[in-house]
């Protein structure tokens, strides 16, 4: 992790910045300006993957250690947020915000608008709240979008692929006490992980994988203590940058 590029910035800049990487002109004034290292950095990337996963942010991907996103990321984003969950990172990335729709802004609309095409996988109440009427398809389960996934990333100028089997994973184990809300963080980000890379390798040239993640639904109460309960409670929301 320390060879690893790390840039801050607001979660609210992603919006422009995406659009600006598939040469669509954001509208300025509207929304936050767009990172500009990354915007130059990815220039004339024809298609975009975004994989937005519940309960991953700084702690995880350092203490957890990913294999693929360690081992492939060019530059990882740490994401100044009031709002680090899911529904707030969701109304950020869509509307470059916590406005709905400011000035007529939506991120899928913006980039259909420009003659592009996106898609949008994930659970159906979060589609209907922000898919803003644009190519959307329903999943109750990560493994069934992840399924999903394989037929739109080289299909669309931007898939994504909205992954969050924790919560109600962690519901039933909590009922059951089967294991922690730590082991089944730790074992849904490998699991994720390794479906990412197999997406990864089924994307086309000129390619770039956004990886997202966020502090999931709701506050946890973990059991970790000490310093690492001390790191967890500073971590941010982040998202990994990896060309293909």
């Amino acid at each position: 992790m320390s060879e690893l590029q790390t840039l801050k910035c607001y979660m609210n800049q992603l919006p422009a910045t995406i659009l600006k990487i598939l040469e669509v002109e954001p509208p300025h004034g509207t929304i936050p300006e767009p990172i500009q290292e990354v915007s130059n950095l990815y220039s004339g990337i024809e298609r975009i993957s975004i994989n937005l996963i519940d309960n991953m942010g700084l702690f995880e991907i350092t203490f957890m250690k990913p294999e693929f996103m360690i081992t492939q990321s060019e530059i990882m984003l740490l994401l100044s947020t009031k709002n680090p969950y899911t529904l707030g990172v969701l109304h950020q990335l869509i509307y470059g915000g916590f406005e709905v729709e400011p000035n007529g802004f939506h991120l899928l609309k913006a980039i259909n608008d420009a003659g592009k095409t996106s898609c949008f996988i994930g659970r159906k109440k979060d589609l209907e709240r922000y898919d803003g009427g644009t190519k959307s398809i329903p999943k109750d389960t990560d493994m069934s979008t992840w399924v999903e996934s394989a037929k739109a990333i080289n299909t669309h100028h931007l898939s994504w692929m909205h992954y969050l089997d924790f919560e109600n994973l962690h519901k039933q184990q909590q009922r059951l006490k089967q294991r922690t809300p730590e082991d089944l963080i730790e074992k849904l980000l490998n699991r994720t992980d390794k479906w990412i890379l197999s997406n990864y390798k089924q994307l086309r040239s000129n390619s770039l994988m956004i990886i997202i993640g966020d502090h999931g639904r709701v506050k946890l109460n973990l059991e970790y203590s000490g310093k690492i309960a001390q790191w967890r409670e500073a971590s941010v929301p982040i998202a990994i940058l990896i060309r293909k």
